[in-house]
Formats: C-alpha cells, structure tokens, sequence
C-alpha cells in the first residue's frame, strides 16, 4: 500500500494542486493508496520526510519504505518503479518534454490561477490554517485578500491569456499528451481541479476546449477525480 501526505481542508476537502498530480499519477498507475491530511502550517507531521511541503508518498513495495516527496520526483519514482504499469511519460523524450511543461505551467499559470481564487481558498482551509495561509499567501501576492477579492476580474483575464496557448492545442488535438491523457495532463488539471475543490466560481466556460478536457479528465479512471467534496 502507498501513503499520500497531502492537505487537508474543512468538509474533507484535498486542495493541494501538487497533491492532485499525484493522486492522478497514482491512479493512472493503477495503484491503490491511501491518504493522510495534514495542516499547511503542521511541520511536524511531515518532518520524516526531510522536508517542509507535501505531497509525500512512502510506498513499502519491496519492503525498504521508500520515502518521496515533490510532486515531479513522485511522477519520476512512479514510472521507474511501475515500468509494468501505464507510462506517465511515453519514453525518455516525453519524459523531458512533460518536465519542460512542468516548469512552464507552475512559472505561468500557478500565480495566475492563485490570484483569482486565494480569497475563496481561505474560507475553506483547516480553522488551524487560516492565519498561517493569510500572511503566506499576501506575501506572495504583495496584496491582502480582500483586494485580491476585489480584483478578480482583473485576474480572471489575465488567467485567460496564459491559458491562450492550450485553447489553440486543445483544438487540434483531445489531450494535452496527443491520442491519450499522460502525466502532462495531469500536470494542467491540476490546476482546474484546484480551483474546482475550493473556489465556487467556475474559471472555464463550456465553450472553451479546455472546458471539454477538464471534463474528460474528471471521467477518467472511473470519475475519480469528479467524486470528491468541491466548492
């Protein structure tokens, strides 16, 4: 069995984007896990990890406890351990190709995404977090929450015109990975799915062909990703 650190929001919410990386990558896989919410601000409990953020994995195939932590380490630990499962990557070059979007989606779309919905996201952290998220998140984006609140248009466009370039794909071709969903999937869903577990305002409009893959990546592996408590 696999242990997936993650956080843990009020109603059993799981809103950790990077977690969500994981959770598709292990599901993908064909793994069967189970999952420890922890506080943001609850160093000790990921203290074994030799770090400060989740997700962690330990997976105890082979008897040694393997103890990963990072949500692309944890895909890279996932595809050499399990050749025998379905590929994250499709090969080596697509396993380069999938970390250069790794990088261009958290460097352009995570704060993007985080300043339409950080004031949302407040509202429904663990009571234990609300503090700690505040003055961590204000001093990311160099504002207070309410005024993040009171700019959300603003964000909202700027969020679409990063996304422009994946529109344009998703209209040639179904998944973000070509014929079938692989990790880079995964990657920008879990961003959509972020926003979809903790701010109530959808940021996609059925129209849009990312519209239409979020919706076929929240049907995958049995709608696993559809089932959970949302906002």
């Amino acid at each position: 069995m696999i242990t997936l650190w993650e956080l843990g929001g009020k109603d059993g919410r799981r809103y950790s984007l990077f977690s969500w990386r994981t959770r598709m990558a292990l599901r993908h896989k064909q793994l069967e896990f189970e999952t420890v919410p922890v506080c943001m601000s609850d160093k000790a409990a990921i203290a074994f990890s030799a770090g400060k953020t989740v997700p962690i994995i330990k997976d105890g195939a082979g008897g040694d406890d393997s103890v990963v932590r990072d949500s692309w380490k944890i895909a890279e630990y996932l595809e050499d351990r399990y050749p025998q499962a379905p590929t994250l990557f499709g090969g080596d070059i697509g396993r380069g190709v999938t970390q250069a979007f790794n990088v261009w989606v958290d460097r352009a779309l995570v704060l993007p995404m985080l300043a339409v919905i950080v004031a949302d996201v407040h509202e429904r952290v663990d009571a234990t977090d609300e503090r700690y998220f505040r003055e961590s998140m204000e001093k990311v984006l160099k504002t207070t929450l309410e005024d993040a609140r009171q700019r959300r248009a603003d964000a909202m466009a700027k969020l679409a015109r990063a996304l422009e370039p994946m529109q344009a794909l998703l209209k040639r071709q179904q998944w973000i990975s070509g014929a079938q969903p692989a990790y880079a999937d995964y990657i920008l869903f879990s961003i959509f799915q972020w926003a979809r577990v903790m701010s109530p305002g959808d940021v996609l409009s059925s129209p849009e062909p990312l519209h239409g893959w979020r919706e076929r990546l929240l049907d995958l592996h049995g709608g696993f990703a559809r089932g959970v408590p949302t906002a």
